[in-house]
Order: structure tokens, then sequence, then C-alpha cells
């Protein structure tokens, strides 16, 4: 009997040493950056680079190739490593902005169809060179893996960017009622910030929105159900709105298949953060010139969004899925949707209420 013990106690030694073993010849790819190439002899090919982490030191690996297609590019990466590169804890995926200009879709297709992906692999633009963003050194942090994943989630939760993931931009993509969005990050001297977001039109990333205007566009899509909304009314009034509060209501009247009107009604409720200004705030009857301010200004700022959207003839709010409803399939195809964006009246009307000021001047 203890003979029998002490053999299954060493065969679960030598087992355990395997799987250790196992692990230590793999690479677990956490983020992937996608670039046009700018240099060499294979300019305009793709530039691919995988980040992982070691595990015997717990730092991190980069490395990259240039390759013709997404799809070449798993079997020239691990040609470069001693390790073996897998795809099953991808985190995030990288793509620079100027090749997002020219079409993602043959990239997220690669992965949209992979078996061993996750769908839930965050999805950012950046602002430069992925490469660069991956290799950088930053003196707070060992692992950029991880600060970028960290990144996307904290600023989802603060309604600074999209919470957007494969398939999510896969969904939308394939959609003919709406058009995809995605978050925009760029490196700085000690870490990594967010941009703001990227509108596409099909796949193809047209023009992107600052991180203020991409907060208000949040307010449009629903999205953004409650957080603080940074406004500067004019040159003395800076005003930190925190509203607990936002019910939108979108209704589509069809006169005609020629005269669409959509009216976007926004309610908002919450209370003043903080205040820079000359209204006394504490006089209520005053409070009613202060809602009024924060009212004109997120209409004219949802206005300038909706003249982006209208200039470029793309649909980011997803609009198109109100009036969808209310065609039959035939008279949907025929307005040819986003491209009649620009025929169509859109009315926004804001409502603020304050239900509290507090101690903010």
């Amino acid at each position: 009997m203890a003979r029998i013990l002490l053999i299954s106690l060493i065969l679960l030694m030598q087992s355990g040493c395997m799987d250790q073993k196992i692990v230590e010849e793999l690479g677990f790819i956490h983020t992937l950056g996608y670039e046009s190439n700018e240099e060499g002899e294979d300019i305009g090919k793709l530039k691919v680079t995988a980040s992982f982490p070691i595990a015997e030191t717990l730092e991190q690996q980069t490395n990259t190739i240039v390759v013709d297609t997404p799809r070449a590019s798993m079997l020239f990466l691990n040609k470069k490593t001693d390790k073996n590169l897998v795809l099953g804890q991808v985190r995030s995926i990288l793509i620079e902005e100027k090749l997002a200009e020219k079409g993602v879709w043959d990239l997220i297709d690669t992965f949209y169809r992979d078996p061993v992906l996750r769908p839930t692999v965050k999805l950012s633009l950046v602002k430069g060179s992925p490469q660069q963003m991956l290799s950088k050194d930053y003196p707070n942090y060992k692992m950029v893996d991880s600060v970028i994943e960290k990144l996307l989630t904290k600023e989802a939760k603060l309604n600074a960017i999209p919470e957007m993931d494969i398939h999510k931009f896969a969904k939308d993509y394939l959609d003919d009622a709406i058009d995809p969005i995605a978050p925009i990050i760029l490196p700085s001297k000690d870490g990594i910030l967010v941009e703001g977001i990227g509108l596409f039109s099909d796949d193809q990333l047209k023009i992107s929105l600052q991180e203020t205007k991409a907060r208000v566009f949040f307010l449009l899509t629903g999205e953004f159900k409650k957080g603080q909304l940074p406004i500067k009314i004019n040159k003395e009034e800076d005003v930190l709105f925190n509203f607990l509060k936002n019910k939108i209501s979108i209704k589509v009247e069809l006169n005609n298949n020629e005269d669409i009107d959509v009216n976007l009604s926004i309610d908002l409720k919450g209370y003043l953060v903080e205040y820079q200004g000359e209204i006394d705030i504490n006089d209520e009857n005053k409070i009613a010139k202060v809602e009024g301010d924060i009212q004109e200004y997120l209409e004219n700022e949802i206005h300038g969004i909706l003249e982006i959207m209208k200039e470029h003839q793309i649909d980011n709010l997803g609009l198109g899925k109100y009036i969808k409803r209310k065609m039959d399939y035939q008279t949907w195809k025929n307005l040819d949707w986003p491209k009649s964006i620009d025929r169509v009246n859109i009315n926004p009307t804001v409502t603020v209420t304050i239900i509290d000021t507090g101690l903010v001047k």
C-alpha cells in the first residue's frame, strides 16, 4: 500500500512539472497591434506587433513582423520567439488610425470567425503607432497590456469611451441601420490616455470626436445613464454636472418617403458638482438660468455632432433603426441609408433639471 502511495505521489509531481514546463513553453498573446508599414522595401504592407508576458519573469515581450495578410501573421510571429504563441488569451486589439481609414473588416473578420478567441476582446484605435505604444517603457507600469485593458474598462465605466469589443463592432458593421464606433487611445509620457472616439462609415474610419464631445454623443445613444459631464458654457462660466438620470426618447414621423422627421428628446436630472461663474446658485430663482445655459450648450453640441454625421453620410447613433421600423423592406432599401441622412430633419430637445446644488462654488 505504501509503495502504491509513493508511486502515485511521484506521478503527481511529474505531472505538475510537465504542466509547468508546458506553460513556460507557451506565449499567451495579450495584445495585438496593427498598422501600415512605412519603412523599407515593404511599404504599405501590414505591420503586426504581438505583446505577451514571459511566465518565468512576468515581464513583457513584444515581437513585430511585416506581412501581406493578417492571417499569415501568427506563422511569422512564432518564428521570432522560442515560445509557442497562442491566441486564447488575447485581451485587446489595437489598430492604427491611418490603417483604420483604409478599412478594418479584414482584420476584424479574422478574429470574429476564430473560435479560439473570446468575443469580448476589446478593440481600440491608436493615435500613432501601436508598435511604439506596446514597445515603450513606462516608468510606472511593468505590463502595458494590463494598463491598456484596465484603462479601457475604467473609461468605459466613466462613459468617456464605448465598451467596444470585436463582437459589438462586427454586429454594428453588419447592420445596415447603424455604423460602428471605436475608442481612440494614445501614449503619453507616463502612460496611456483616452483621446475620444472614432466614427466609421462601414469599416472605414471617417472622423473622430474629442473626449468631451464623445460624452455628449453617448447621451444620445442612451448608454450614458449617469455620471459627470464637464460643460464650458462661456468664458466666464464652467459647470461640472453630475446627472443621475438620463431619459431619451426617439420618435420618427414619416409624412412621405421624402420627408422624414426624427425628434430626439433628452431629459437629464442631476446636481452641480462644481460651478464657476457669476450666478448665485444658492438662489433658487436663478437656478433656472443655469439649467437653460446647460440645455443650450448641450443642444449646440448635439447639432454639431449631427452635422458631422450628415457631412460624412454616417449614422453612428443608430437613428436608422428607428426609421427602418416605420418602413417596409423595399422602401427602406430604396432610402439607401445612411447616404440619405442629410435629407432627414433631426430635431434635438434637451431638458435639464438641477435637483441639488450643494456647496459647489
